[in-house]
Parts: structure tokens; sequence; C-alpha cells
């Protein structure tokens, strides 16, 4: 058996000021011989403290330290307003 983790970063609108704010979230997925057996979707703050949990369970934390670090750039770029709407990124990690 094969099980492979991916992620990506969605951008979701955040309360009323929908065109103003976005909300960033990575998205995990995790298939097992082609077959997703289980999706899952962090905040940073929630990544954060998934982070920290797996690393005190000994889990391997690379790909959840990747993305908390791509949620932290999204952060800082729509702050400064230059994050799409609605939009995906596709970096996707195996």
């Amino acid at each position: 058996m094969n099980e492979d983790l991916t992620w990506e970063i969605r951008y979701e609108a955040a309360g009323r000021e929908a065109r103003r704010k976005t909300l960033a979230k990575a998205c995990f997925y995790w298939k097992k011989d082609g077959q997703l057996v289980r999706s899952a979707e962090f905040t940073q703050s929630e990544l954060e403290v998934e982070c920290e949990r797996l690393c005190e369970t000994g889990g391997d934390i690379t790909q959840f330290v990747r993305a908390l670090q791509h949620l932290a750039l999204s952060a800082e770029q729509a702050e400064r307003g230059n994050v799409a709407f609605d939009g995906v990124d596709h970096r996707r990690r195996a």
C-alpha cells in the first residue's frame, strides 16, 4: 500500500467584509492506493497547534510546516491586498 499526502492553500471570504478580507486555509488530503482516505483543513493558528501535536507524538511535520510557511506568507500578502479573492494556491507536495 502506498499513502500520499498532498496539500493546497485555499482562500475564503471572511465575514461581512468579504471583498476586503480573505481567510487562508491549508487543505490536506491523504490518499492510499489512489483513494482519498482523509482530508482536513486548518487556519494558520489551527495548523500551529497541529504541528505541535504531531511533534509531541513524533510524527513527520515537514509538509505541515511548509503549509504553515505558505499560510504565514499569505497572511502578509493579504494585509497588503495581494491575495486573489476565492483563489486556490495549487502548490502540492507529496
